[in-house]
């Protein structure tokens, strides 16, 4: 019973910090560098890393609650023989954020479209398919608009169906996103 009454303690003290922080921005833009680690969990069991870019714009209707759009794209090789491919995934979805005084921890439940563009030596093959982006991060407070996106770790699972190169049904991809947020306004 002592553990369930120490633990709720904590909760409250977490959302009384939180909710004394001074004021959390209307909304935010964030742009960084972003890696994705491809695993095609096909028969041909390939695994890349792919180098890119991030970007989200977040609306917070509340200091916890908050509607994220995120756009990115990765550029990469996936397999040796295949000179170049790349992949953009553009999602939606709430943002759940824990602000205090110095940083934000969040956690959000995206949904969209992933597109992949593979290129062979002979032809382009390029498939849309569903993506969903679970995931969270850590944001330190520079200033009263700047804030440090240290890093962002997502689940990022695809639906692409490439049966030619050993892509099949389903990818289970990691993606980690760090750089520069910009805080708009004030609630």
């Amino acid at each position: 019973m002592r553990k369930f009454a120490s633990v709720g303690i904590l909760i409250l003290r977490l959302c009384l910090a939180a909710a004394a922080a001074d004021d959390s921005p209307k909304a935010e833009a964030f742009g960084g560098v972003s890696f994705l680690h491809i695993d095609t969990m096909g028969q041909a069991g390939v695994k890349r890393n792919y180098a890119g870019w991030d970007s989200e714009f977040q609306y917070n209707l509340s200091k916890i609650l908050g509607v994220t759009a995120d756009v990115g794209g990765n550029y990469g090789r996936l397999q040796p023989n295949i000179a170049n491919s790349h992949t953009y995934t553009l999602a939606f979805g709430p943002t759940f954020s824990l602000r205090t005084e110095h940083s934000t921890i969040f956690a959000h439940t995206l949904f969209g479209e992933n597109t992949t563009n593979i290129i062979t030596t002979g032809a382009n093959s390029s498939d849309s398919a569903f993506a969903m982006v679970w995931g969270g991060g850590f944001d330190v407070k520079l200033s009263h608009t700047l804030a440090l996106r240290l890093g962002q770790l997502d689940w990022v699972y695809t639906r692409h169906n490439y049966t030619a190169i050993g892509l099949l049904d389903h990818q289970n991809n990691i993606r980690y996103t760090g750089g520069i947020v910009i805080n708009l306004g004030s609630h």
